[in-house]
């Protein structure tokens, strides 16, 4: 065959109708490579990341589920996330330490639990006058918009928290480290 003689009529075109053919094509491949390439790497990295969060897999990073975490109510896996700001931190020693505390806090708030409604100035003035500069206490309303009858309550005390529940007729408290977010009471919602 011969070469077509560029001095024919229409022979100039068709380089030009190759030349746009060419590369409209080229750049159909690079897009398809890329758009794989990124579908590739997006799906990897998911894997990656869920693996890293899935407590059924051994050969996995995550942490052990704690009873806390699987409880009733509590969420696990990837939802577990949501809720580790109110993680409790500590130690042994320190837990121990915060513990000591729990006689003093439990006999202010003793004379409070006397059978009246409670409420958190109550709680607070009592901690107070027992020599407790740093209260935390809930609301007067529950997460609902409902009065609350139970007054939450969480006092930093050497080695961590000293925290509970105030109702009417009663006082129940625990001690440990602060919670993740910092304080020793957590939020009731967010």
């Amino acid at each position: 065959m011969t070469s077509p003689d560029p001095d024919t009529p229409g022979a100039e075109t068709s380089r030009v109708t190759r030349a746009v053919v060419g590369v409209v094509v080229g750049i159909a491949i690079f897009a398809c490579v890329g758009v794989v390439g990124y579908v590739a790497v997006v799906a990897v990295g998911v894997q990656g990341w869920a693996d890293a969060y899935d407590p059924a897999d051994p050969g996995t990073t995550a942490a052990e589920p704690t009873e806390e975490s699987t409880a009733v109510g509590r969420e696990t896996g990837l939802d577990a996330s949501d809720e580790a700001y109110r993680q409790r931190s500590g130690t042994p020693e320190s837990d121990a330490e915060a513990a000591r505390s729990v006689p003093a806090v439990q006999a202010a708030l003793d004379p409070v639990a006397d059978g009246s409604a409670v409420d958190g100035a109550e709680v607070v003035a009592a901690l107070a006058d027992a020599g407790f500069e740093d209260v935390q206490v809930t609301g007067p309303t529950t997460p609902l918009g409902d009065p609350a009858t139970t007054v939450g309550v969480g006092v930093a005390v050497p080695g961590g928290c000293v925290y509970g529940a105030v109702t009417p007729d009663a006082v129940t408290l625990d001690a440990g480290g602060p919670i993740a977010d910092g304080g020793c009471l957590e939020m009731p919602t967010h």
